[in-house]
Formats: C-alpha cells, sequence, structure tokens
C-alpha cells in the first residue's frame, strides 16, 4: 500500500536553508532556556529544601482541615545526579 509519508517532495535549496535557519534559532533558544534552568539550580534547591521542612512541621492536607506529618525517613532521598527540568 502506497502511503502519503513514503513519498515525500524533493526539498528545493530555498526550503533547506529555512529549515537549517529555524534549526539553529531553535538551538539557541534551547540553549538559552537550559542556561537559565541551570542558574536556579541553587534556589530551586532551597525551594525544595523549604518544601520538605514544611511537610514535616506542618504537614499537608488530606481532607478538609485534616493535615499529615511526613516522617524524615519517608522523605526521598536526594539522587547523584543533576536535577533535570523538563519544559
Amino acid at each position: 500500500m502506497k502511503r502519503v509519508q513514503t513519498e515525500a517532495p524533493p526539498l528545493t535549496e530555498e526550503e533547506k536553508d529555512w529549515i537549517a535557519r529555524n534549526a539553529a534559532a531553535q538551538r539557541e533558544r534551547h540553549d538559552a532556556i537550559v542556561a537559565e534552568m541551570e542558574a536556579l539550580t541553587p534556589e530551586r534547591d532551597a525551594w525544595i529544601d523549604g518544601f520538605f521542612e514544611r511537610i514535616q512541621t506542618r504537614g499537608f492536607n488530606t481532607n478538609c482541615d485534616e493535615r499529615q506529618l511526613i516522617d524524615k525517613d519517608e522523605l526521598p532521598e536526594k539522587p547523584d545526579r543533576p536535577f533535570k527540568v523538563t519544559f
């Protein structure tokens, strides 16, 4: 059976240049976003530590005004790898 995606029309040089320019621009934007996310690493670690502190002292709501505290041994351990931000 013949499928549309198996027979793509050949690209012109202008189209190839357009794709290359846009791919390069996208790589630049991606690299800038990754750099911004990596710059936030110390602040993100502080946010995570603050969250763990709050759920140990204040807890979190389970039902209406019921709160549950989390013990320190129930908290996840920090992995040995860098934090990966998905965007």
